[in-house]
């Protein structure tokens, strides 16, 4: 096996999680309809689903690359997110990203998760 391969794809793995982030946070307030409306609702929507699921957070977990407090966190952004669009659809909008308080604990989630890091 070349481990050097593997571990290239592990990492790869762990920076497609950091952009993830990345998509998400309280700079958003900051930007205008056309960012916000791509970060959040199509890079965000997507790459949340793929990159903070249950089994890539297990393989980050199980890796070392994150702690126990950031998959707890990283699952309640996650679920979070998610709920806003199933359980919520009238904060499904670019104005309430940038007003409600749902939103707020989002994005600033996201940020806190960004401060754990370790790279």
């Amino acid at each position: 096996m070349n481990w050097e391969k593997f571990y290239q794809l592990e990492e790869n793995r762990y920076d497609r999680f950091v952009a993830t982030l990345h998509e998400c946070g309280l700079f958003l307030l900051n930007q205008d309809e056309t960012f916000i409306g791509t970060y959040i609702f199509e890079d965000f929507d997507i790459d949340v689903r793929i990159n903070l699921c249950k089994d890539n957070l297990n393989f980050l977990l199980e890796n070392g690359w994150i702690n126990q407090i950031i998959f707890q966190k990283c699952t309640q952004l996650y679920e979070k997110f998610c709920a806003v669009e199933k359980n919520f659809p009238e904060f499904w909008n670019i104005n309430a990203v940038k007003t409600a308080p749902l939103w707020h604990e989002i994005l600033s989630l996201s940020d806190e998760i960004k401060s754990m890091l370790y790279i």
